[in-house]
């Protein structure tokens, strides 16, 4: 889309650098990644671990390969996950469910692509019984992608996990536009990394970053999902450039989110 005067509303995934992220893009100190060498990279995970009071975060190249490493940390092949129909990790990450951990989803419905907690306590298959696959965790989304931006409440994500901690599930959040809901409904953020097992949150859509997500979680669960990054191809080198941009973005652009709000309402 070449004219000036149009503007793009397909998706906040065709957001652009400012010039003040492109600045922090070209002053970055870089190093190699793989080696845990790139200051700005390490400086990313800390924050946005930090920020969410989790005790470590890794940095992804996609949002769809944090979700995978996440999915794959969680569960064994022939084991059953639990997500709402609409979720991302079921429609829009290209079967890695079943590919990348040989393991199936139980779809749930539910208003605007949310779950409540007595549906995932009904959806859990009982562990004793062999003939159906074993459930081990539960996936939601915050906001909403199908669901058209729906934000849960954190009452009921407290719900859903406390239905989590009876049945012994790991608890994941596809956090891609979790910053929009932390805007939208004046919540704080640290509430959220004692609730979930893992987050993954995106850097390039509402904040404008040209890429990357972050996964949050505690130190020995971060540490495995390394292993698997590397497996699905996700080891980077001088990626502090990248970093750098959404590291800006959460810093400088987070609450301008508002006015998109705003705009997308008028």
């Amino acid at each position: 889309m070449d004219d000036l005067d149009t503007i793009d509303l397909r998706s906040d995934t065709v957001t652009k650098p400012t010039a003040g992220m492109m600045e922090a893009m070209l002053s970055a100190d870089v190093g190699d990644d793989v080696y845990h060498e790139d200051p700005t990279v390490n400086a990313l995970q800390d924050f946005v671990a930090d920020f969410f009071g989790a005790e470590q975060g890794l940095y992804f190249p996609t949002g769809s390969m944090a979700n995978q490493a996440a999915i794959k940390l969680h569960t064994q092949p022939g084991e059953q996950l639990i997500a709402h129909e609409w979720s991302h990790v079921y429609n829009y990450e290209g079967g890695g469910v079943s590919f990348n951990s040989g393991v199936s989803c139980k779809l749930l419905s539910g208003d605007r692509g949310m779950l409540k907690a007595d549906q995932i306590a009904a959806a859990v298959n009982p562990p004793d019984f062999y003939h159906s696959p074993l459930t081990t965790l539960v996936c939601v989304e915050n906001t909403t992608n199908k669901g058209g931006g729906a934000c849960y409440a954190l009452e009921d994500l407290r719900a859903i996990g406390a239905e989590c901690h009876n049945y012994g599930l790991k608890y994941h959040l596809d956090g891609a536009r979790l910053w929009n809901a932390l805007v939208s409904q004046n919540q704080n953020p640290k509430e959220y990394g004692g609730l979930f097992d893992t987050i993954s949150v995106c850097l390039s859509k509402g904040l404008g970053a040209p890429m990357g997500t972050v996964l949050v979680g505690k130190s020995q669960v971060i540490q495995r999902a390394m292993r698997v990054r590397k497996v699905l191809g996700g080891g980077m080198r001088q990626v502090g450039y990248m970093a750098a941009a959404g590291l800006y973005g959460i810093q400088h652009q987070l609450e301008r989110l508002s006015e998109d709000h705003i705009k997308a309402q008028d």
